[in-house]
């Protein structure tokens, strides 16, 4: 079989990369192991080419792996050292904390101390000076021209005093998925702001740990994720000074010649430039129980406000709400002690509010389930049967989606009872969305808008209705028209239908209260998309939404998923490390290739 090589990554500096050539076959092979494929299946596949006429050296090289297969144990380990950790590839390696862990025993769980796998933020941030693409330091002037200065998050902030113009602003994104059937995995990753390149070239690994590894204490020497996060805001902090660390994590000097230590003390960017975390982004699950910041089961339920249950009602939608006379100021006090306030430049105006979760799977959700709600169970369109109603209401659906030439992707493309309502409680609950994805969330919002327009009669419910719908939309169209910083129109139009969508609402659940109805139900989320207009006069909220941050938790947990295999849950980390770090170099050098889609879904 010909040799053949794709065309190579011209990188703008730093020491030639090695010449890799790999056949066709072998480089789906390898990335097909960077995804989660299992070691004896690559080589069993190489082995299979090579016996069928393939006589490239790196197929050959697969199909030799663990005696050629018959010691298929060891094909996993052989492939990590050859591959993933080969002197050729130039990422930065894992880096190794010893770490209080819960290990399985053969009677119980028991707390051990035992190394645990993570990226360095400030490793990444000087691999970035290779990749423009996924860095956008080009653009780094122009961002902080256009940045206002009255962004609250500025205020009183170190980067000022250093000239904010040398910080790249980077986003960090924690979250949990799901990865076996007793356990998820615990997801930090972050990227630049400036970024122009797919999730998979742009999204920086920086700790892939199952939760069943995490033990939790109130000595926070025994507690897993202090540990880790000690060492995590440690990089930050380099990553914010722009230089090399001099000793490791703990304090004690670099192995003598390793790479980390000839490199103490030198810049991070050639150009002196350096990193800043400028968004923290997470659904409320992570920012409640890791951050440790107040959420939806708390009587004091936001950081931005004084909003309660009580005396300031977080539900209170009306322009003088009590809780809207209790806003923080972030900038003398943080909402959280989380060693992540420790880092310069971070402060509580830097935990960003997300249109995925809070629009999306949100507010907007609510709004699309209830009206669903009103056409199929409230017979609002015609038909004998819920079935019959269901089908004119997907008929309608699936026509308005051709009119506003929706994308196919971002259709639903079925309907059914349990999508909007228990099939067996009708009216004993209230209506939820279930099994639609986010961005299905978000491009149902023009049809319904078009089919609220048709039903609107003189009853004030669907006047509110239609009112609530319409402002929601601009809500959307306001985002998407602008870029990075909206001007002040957009801020005033998102402000304005902000208000207007949430007063509406709050009428419609009034509504039905009235009509001992349950619908529209107000939640934790209708609160926070109140604060989510002052964020979006500085910063539009869909750069800091989640959609590239989950999508990346998606495909760490099904390569994590691929890589237990008998594995305890702290040594995970390790090989998820070890496979994302190959992945990406193969992306980089060879181009994308697919990554599981795994975008979130109510």
């Amino acid at each position: 079989m010909a040799k053949w090589k794709r065309k190579k990554y011209q990188e703008p500096a730093g020491p030639h990369r090695e010449e890799e050539e790999f056949s066709p076959l072998g480089l789906s092979l390898l990335e097909h192991f960077a995804s989660g494929m299992s070691g004896p299946s690559v080589q069993a596949l190489a082995l299979a080419a090579t016996k069928s006429g393939a006589n490239s050296a790196d197929l050959q090289q697969l199909a030799s792996l663990g005696n050629y297969g018959r010691s298929s144990e060891h094909i996993a380990s052989q492939m990590i050292s050859k591959y993933c950790k080969s002197d050729s590839i130039k990422l930065p390696e894992p880096y190794f904390v010893d770490t209080p862990v819960r290990v399985r025993t053969a009677d119980d769980w028991v707390v051990a101390v035992k190394p645990v796998a993570l990226y360095l933020p400030h490793e990444w941030f000087a691999w970035l000076q290779l990749e423009e693409q996924a860095a956008g330091f080009e653009q780094l002037e122009e961002f902080w021209e256009n940045h206002p200065m009255g962004d609250p998050k500025l205020d009183g902030n170190p980067i000022m005093d250093e000239g904010c113009g040398k910080y790249l602003p980077l986003i960090l994104h924690g979250d949990g998925g799901a990865f076996q059937r007793a356990d998820s995995i615990l997801v930090l990753n972050m990227r630049s702001l400036l970024s122009s390149s797919s999730v998979a070239h742009s999204q920086m690994l920086l700790l892939a740990l199952p939760k069943s590894a995490i033990h939790k204490s109130e000595i926070l020497a025994e507690d897993t994720m202090h540990c880790l996060w000690s060492v995590l805001t440690w990089s930050m902090q380099h990553m914010y000074f722009g230089k090399f660390p001099e000793k490791a994590a703990d304090g004690k000097d670099w192995q003598h010649k390793s790479a980390r230590g000839q490199k103490a003390g030198t810049l991070l960017n050639s150009a002196g430039l350096c990193g800043m975390i400028f968004a923290i982004t997470a659904d409320g699950e992570f920012f409640q129980n890791e951050c440790k910041l107040p959420g939806s089961s708390h009587a004091e339920c936001c950081w931005s406000c004084g909003a309660n249950r009580s005396s300031h009602p977080h539900n209170d939608y009306r322009a003088g709400a009590k809780w809207s006379e209790t806003i923080k100021n972030h900038k003398d006090s943080n909402p959280t002690d989380h060693l992540i306030m420790t880092v310069p430049g971070i402060n509580g105006y830097t935990l960003a509010y997300d249109s995925l979760h809070i629009l999306e799977l949100g507010v907007s959700a609510h709004i699309v389930a209830n009206f669903m709600f009103d056409m199929v169970v409230k017979a609002e369109l015609p038909g004998s049967s819920f079935e019959a109603r269901l089908k004119e209401l997907f008929r309608k659906l699936s026509g308005l989606y051709t009119e506003l030439a929706t994308d196919s992707s971002n259709q639903v493309r079925r309907l059914h009872l349990s999508t909007f309502c228990q099939p067996n409680k009708k009216w004993d609950s209230f209506p939820e969305l279930s099994g639609v994805k986010a961005k299905q969330v978000r491009h149902l919002i023009p049809p319904l808008l078009e089919l609220s327009q048709d039903l609107v009669d003189e009853s004030s419910y669907k006047k509110h209705r239609l009112e609530c719908i319409k402002n929601l939309n601009q809500m959307y169209e306001a985002m998407e028209c602008q870029g990075l910083h909206p001007d002040e129109s957009a801020y005033e139009q998102y402000k304005r239908s902000t208000e207007k969508c949430l007063l509406h609402y709050s009428k419609l659940a009034k509504i039905a209260i009235s009509q001992n109805i349950l619908q529209w139900n107000t939640v934790h989320k209708h609160h926070l998309a109140c604060h989510m207009p002052e964020q979006f006069r500085h910063l539009n909220c869909r750069f800091v939404s989640t959609y590239s941050g989950e999508t990346m938790v998606g495909f760490m947990a099904s390569l994590g998923h691929a890589c237990l295999n008998g594995t305890p849950p702290h040594l995970v980390p390790a090989k998820v490390a070890w496979r994302h770090r190959l992945g990406l170099h193969l992306r980089v050098t060879h181009g994308d290739f697919d990554l599981v889609d795994s975008e979130e879904e109510l």
